[in-house]
């Protein structure tokens, strides 16, 4: 019974090929634009987390309380480097490695100019599993021990500084006791930047020489913590925030980034408005085409009634060609929205972000959920549009209905 019917819509809607074919492709051009915008969405999310995460900051970090609103005090606040620490962090379901981090303000020159420094010393071991990305764009040779006199500076500082590898500098830093302090370092190589606040003050330092600089040995401001799954960082976070007590701020790179979660917030909304709003006129249009065909075939239902199909039929049967209609344009518009995907994440999307030093490529992409929860939305949404429709050729009566010109 269901095959005969779903045969008869088919052939229904080819009744009228030219409407059918304007409906299709319709549905066609709206399924692949949501997932097209879908795919670039999500690259471009994932390509904003792991600049973030795995270049920068980490997925947590973990710092003395009061440090997030400390200004010009932060290493007042700072942590005694401690392993019995490290191992209450790593004993977290979900923690995968931690590296121990002193970040700081200074001045870096060259003898005959210095500029102001913001300067991330690190234990370059740890750090390569904590921030996967950190050294990996180095020109010249990165950070390889903790207590060598070397430094990796932002691209665009090392211009100004007309520094290159090999190039003798000085930093210069107030330690927390408040005396100047200044060491010599070798600059081993630069590192291009996504920001321009990074590209013209980035420092990177290893974790030892920064301690003396500081006149603060085996101290840190915080550990960086890297986590099983990205998405998870809020989850991991609460555990770490019972595991470790109120003596310890426990913060997301989303928590230390506002405005980049109110940016990720933002396209997820667009996102979601867009496709909204393509829903909305791809169920105006199947609808239209509905009324259409119930208005041009008034009579035709009228006669079927009158030689005994039942109202429940005439139903089915209107709905049965909403949804061949649907599935048929869902499904040819996932084929070609996913093809165009699967295109463009080969071959990548180039595009320089503002402040950038270097160009960076997104490759769009959608899951395999995506696709079918945007078939399925799509699929209800026609059989939605074709409600109304189908409702009314029921309610016709055979006589209103041969009566209709």
């Amino acid at each position: 019974m269901a095959t005969e019917i779903l045969r008869l819509a088919a052939r229904n809607l080819l009744r009228n090929r030219r409407r059918t074919a304007v409906t299709l492709a319709g549905l066609i051009l709206g399924v692949a634009a949501a997932l097209l915008l879908q795919g670039f969405i999500a690259a471009l999310l994932g390509f904003l987390g792991a600049a973030v995460v795995d270049a920068r900051l980490g997925a947590i970090q973990v710092h003395k309380a009061g440090h997030l609103e400390a200004d010009t005090n932060a290493l007042d606040f700072a942590l005694r480097q401690d392993p019995q620490l490290e191992k209450l962090i790593l004993s977290v379901p979900g923690v995968v490695a931690v590296a121990p981090r002193l970040s700081f303000e200074g001045a870096i020159g060259n003898g005959a100019q210095s500029t102001l420094a913001l300067v991330t010393a690190v234990d370059p071991q740890p750090e390569a599993l904590v921030c996967k990305a950190r050294f990996a764009n180095v020109r010249g040779k990165a950070l390889a021990s903790s207590t060598a006199a070397e430094g990796v500076l932002g691209m665009k500082l090392a211009i100004g500084l007309r520094a290159e590898t090999g190039s003798d500098l000085q930093l210069l830093a107030t330690a927390k006791s408040g005396q100047p302090n200044l060491l010599d370092l070798k600059m081993t190589g630069d590192v291009p930047s996504l920001t321009e606040m990074d590209a013209r003050r980035l420092v990177m330092v290893p974790l030892a020489f920064a301690q003396q600089l500081l006149d603060m040995p085996g101290m840190i401001t915080e550990y960086a913590v890297a986590v099983e799954h990205q998405d998870e960082a809020d989850e991991v976070a609460a555990l770490l925030r019972l595991k470790l007590g109120p003596q310890y701020e426990v913060l997301t790179w989303l928590d230390l980034l506002p405005q980049l979660r109110s940016l990720l917030g933002l396209l997820r909304a667009v996102m979601r408005g867009v496709v909204v709003v393509l829903l909305i006129l791809l169920t105006t249009a199947v609808a239209n085409t509905m009324w259409m065909s119930v208005h041009e075939r008034v009579r035709e239902i009228g006669t079927m009634m009158a030689l005994g199909s039942r109202r429940q039929w005439i139903l089915r049967l209107l709905v049965a060609e909403a949804a061949v209609l649907g599935l048929l344009g869902a499904s040819l518009g996932s084929a070609v929205g996913s093809t165009l995907l699967a295109v463009l994440n080969h071959r990548g999307v180039t595009f320089s972000a503002p402040g950038a030093d270097v160009a960076s490529t997104l490759h769009p992409y959608v899951s395999a959920a995506a696709v079918v929860g945007t078939l399925a939305v799509v699929v209800l949404a026609t059989l939605v549009a074709a409600a109304g429709p189908a409702w009314r050729a029921s309610k016709l009566t055979p006589v209103e209905c041969l009566r209709a010109t």
